[in-house]
């Protein structure tokens, strides 16, 4: 999630942009793009058993961890 030094929480909207990547713990990785690993923090949820983004509003929550992945 990319915030500004001093927002928190509370200043996430569904237009905040968020990177989710899930790249292999291997030496297959390296030389690789991390681009060609970016996903959606709900397929890494799944993977992980681990609720992100959990102190963020749930509408905006649901939006943002579907997003497939935001540009700079």
């Amino acid at each position: 999630m990319v915030l500004r030094r001093g927002q928190g929480p509370q200043d996430v909207t569904a237009r905040t942009p968020v990177y989710a990547v899930e790249m292999p713990n291997t030496a297959a990785a390296t030389g690789t793009n991390w681009s060609a690993y970016a996903t959606t923090v709900d397929q890494i949820e799944r993977d992980t058993g681990y609720d992100f983004l959990n102190r963020i509003p749930v509408g905006v929550q649901a939006v943002i961890e579907a997003r497939e992945r935001s540009s700079l």
